[in-house]
């Protein structure tokens, strides 16, 4: 077996990667130096930004602010005249300018300048207050009076602010997002300054699915709080997530440099996630490692919130980045044992089931419930739904909750159908379900077993497991075992968890005979494989390799055996078509390329598609689909194999690194199981020289989904079986 050092030494390693070598914003860090009293370094970062934008209004400001911390009044006054001259609406720099002229003495001009910002911003507590005492200087004690009481009122309309945003976070807490963003977007309009408020409204937009809309409000935080540690949280998150990878990495960056310090944990989280979407899964390990030995010291320290972020993003993070069992067991241990000491209840009082030694009357049919989000349109619906199907046909009874809101599509009825009851919660706490009231749903139902496909994805469902709801909790299918409760199950077959692999578990394994997952098939839009080929100018006799890994799965190691392998196999191409920064895929394979001495061409790289039918026709252009290591292809994989094209795949150590080996163990296949770069680059070049080869694999794929012949992989029906038959033994109190 490689080892995860192993793996990087395979390929040649770069010294930079783009997109995070450049600072947003010299001028924010600035005014954070500010507040820290670094007024050298504030000044240099202002002439640095005027070095790269001579009109930009609020150095100029910035820059003054420094001067006249140190008592440099006449240069401040010089630099907030040079940012009038570029913006004579800069209320800033009207009020600090008036008030270095009362610092000097010449109240006129200072009383001129108040005045002016006010009317320019009549929201500038400041300014009012400050021409309040130039009004008394002067003796114009009415006017001063006048202005006191503007200052007043406007004071009790912040308060007012103050009481509309906490109002909105209670409306917020109790599910009522509507209501909530009315409240804060009143307190916006009573005080344009209110950080806070800004920063919900763009929590809220992103929670109710208009995400993007949510950009300019936590931009504008951000703008009047530089280090407002939230909204570069959910600034970074929404442009992730909506593939503005270069933004993002920007964004990530700067949360990294002004508030890296005060908030190493979540800025270093935050950093990998960026990086790992993107393709830059090189900097995310990196990175990985430098927070895992700080954690070796750090972990009494941690928050809550910050305990669930590790446990929640860190650990998902992880098998992308690493297959190393004891060191990840070791992190996931460590991580899961704080993450279930929080979210650990005292036993309800519903929890009678908890005392019976088996069930009761035998030969009831189970009661079986699922717990997820992902009745849908998503890898764990595609490959959940014949199983859920083929247990209600013999004769369980199904119970589906929802873990999150529902996003309902065709792929939906799917599962209703076969359901007794299908459970949405009602309650709602800034976005995310109440898991008491998930557990009381649970409960009340009396459930023989509860299963959750999503397994560590999905956090609220971990929660719920922790609570035991049901006799027998099971997590399967969607990701690698929550770790959280040795009460509790895992799902797996003997190929992803060999013999030994209990002691890397908190969970105990239940293997299945055959396979973790089965499938009764793929649809696929109707395509002409040979017009199809026209389409994208390949000819008829090309070797065409396919890769579908999405930035998470990208790796350097990936891309440089990818192309070793184009390399031995003339006049083939590499199809590259998946989420993630294709300027990040681009370089990197055209460093490999070059140094290969291959054109950059042989590599295409095509756009997503609408739906899952559309995508499915790439498979009429693959001879080869070439899989993603350390985290296997899941649902891609199945899909490859299901519409005949061969696969390559590099079998690890950990579940997710031995899914591509359990699907082809399956379906009786053995060769493209590979156990090191060396092994995958050889069975890559072998199928694509070797006509005959892939020619017989294909008929091979082919003949698993006879009737005759029907692969267990196939076979939902026969996992169902398998799977109904275990579950009886757990609930009878069997091993």
């Amino acid at each position: 077996m490689h080892s995860d050092a192993d793996s990087i030494a395979a390929a040649p390693v770069s010294e930079l990667e783009p997109g995070l070598d450049q600072v947003q914003d010299p001028i924010q860090t600035a005014e954070l130096y500010c507040t820290q009293s670094r007024w050298s370094e504030a000044i240099a970062l202002c002439q640095q930004a005027l070095e790269q934008q001579p009109n930009r209004v609020e150095a100029y400001v910035t820059w003054g602010n420094a001067q006249q911390a140190q008592g440099e009044i006449d240069r401040a006054i010089a630099s907030y005249q040079a940012a009038l001259r570029q913006d004579p609406r800069c209320s800033r720099a009207w009020v600090n300018l008036g008030s270095m002229f009362y610092r000097q003495g010449q109240l006129t001009q200072a009383i001129s300048h108040y005045r002016q910002a006010i009317s320019l911003d009549p929201d500038l507590t400041a300014a009012y207050w400050n021409l309040v005492l130039a009004l008394k200087q002067q003796g114009l004690l009415d006017e001063a009076q006048v202005v006191a009481q503007q200052a007043r009122d406007l004071k009790v309309r912040q308060q007012d602010a103050v009481a509309l945003l906490v109002q909105g976070k209670q409306l917020a807490a109790q599910g009522n997002l509507e209501a909530a963003l009315n409240c804060w977007q009143k307190a916006v309009a009573l005080k344009p300054d209110g950080v806070e408020a800004y920063c919900q409204i763009g929590m809220a937009l992103r929670h109710q699915g208009q995400a993007s809309q949510g950009i300019s409000w936590l931009e504008q935080a951000l703008k009047l709080q530089p280090d407002c540690i939230p909204a570069h949280q959910q600034l970074c998150s929404i442009l992730r997530d909506s593939g503005h990878f270069e933004a993002a990495r920007t964004a990530v960056h700067q949360y990294s440099v002004l508030c890296g310090e005060q908030d190493p944990i979540m800025t270093a989280i935050y950093f990998i996630s960026t990086c790992q979407v993107s393709g830059l899964n090189q900097i995310a390990r990196s990175r990985l490692l430098e927070l895992e030995a700080r954690l070796e010291s750090s972990m009494a320290q941690l928050t809550a919130i910050e305990i669930k972020a590790l446990y929640a993003n860190l650990l998902f993070s992880l098998p992308y980045l690493r297959d190393h069992l004891e060191q990840n067991f070791r992190l996931q241990q460590k991580i899961a044992t704080a993450y279930a000491n929080q979210i650990s209840q005292p036993p309800s009082l519903t929890t009678g089931y908890a005392l019976k030694s088996g069930r009761d009357p035998l030969g009831k049919p189970l009661k079986i419930g699922l717990i997820s989000n992902h009745y849908n349109r998503h890898s764990v619906g595609w490959c959940s739904a014949d199983i859920v199907g083929e247990l209600a046909y013999q004769g369980a009874e199904i119970y589906l909750y929802c873990s999150g809101r529902l996003h309902r599509d065709d792929r939906t009825q799917q599962f209703e159908q076969v359901a007794k009851k299908l459970y949405e919660p009602s309650r709602y706490s800034d976005g995310v379900p109440q898991v008491p009231d998930i557990v009381q749903a649970i409960q009340g139902d009396q459930l023989d077993v509860l299963l959750d496909p999503d397994a560590l994805s999905v956090p609220t469902n971990v929660e719920v497991l922790c609570q035991r709801p049901a006799p027998v909790c099971i997590s399967w299918l969607g990701f690698d075992a929550p770790q959280i409760s040795s009460q509790n199950y895992f799902l797996c077959d003997w190929q992803t968890h060999p013999q030994g692999r209990e002691q890397y578990y908190i969970e105990q394994l239940v293997r299945m005979p055959d396979t973790f997952v089965a499938i009764s098939g793929f649809e696929q839009q109707p395509v002409d494989p040979i017009a199809l080929r026209r389409a994208y100018r390949i000819s008829p006799d090309q070797t065409v390799y396919v890769c579908v890994a999405p930035g998470r799965k990208f790796s350097r190691e990936l891309a440089w055996a990818q192309v070793e392998i184009l390399k031995q196999v003339p006049d083939s191409l590499l199809i590259h078509k998946a989420f993630g920064d294709r300027s990040v895929f681009q370089s990197v394979y055209g460093e490999f390329c070059e140094a290969a001495g291959i054109s950059r061409n042989r590599i295409k790289f095509l756009d997503r598609l609408a739906t899952e039918e559309e995508h499915r026709k790439i498979y009429s252009l693959a001879d080869v689909v070439l899989d993603s290591y350390p985290y296997n292809g899941g649902t891609h994989s199945l899909e490859a194999l299901w519409f005949g094209v061969p696969l390559v795949t590099l079998r690890g150590e950990q579940f997710l690194s031995r899914m591509g080996y359990s699907f082809l163990h399956s379906v009786g296949i053995s060769f493209g199981v590979a156990d090191s770069w060396e092994d995958y680059i050889e069975y890559g070049v072998q199928l694509g020289r070797n006509l005959t080869l892939r020619t017989d694999i294909q008929h091979q794929l082919q003949q698993t989904k006879s009737l005759t012949h029907l692969a267990p992989l196939w076979n939902p029906a026969r996992f169902s079986r398998n799977l109904y038959l275990a579950l009886e033994k757990l609930c009878s109190g069997k091993t």
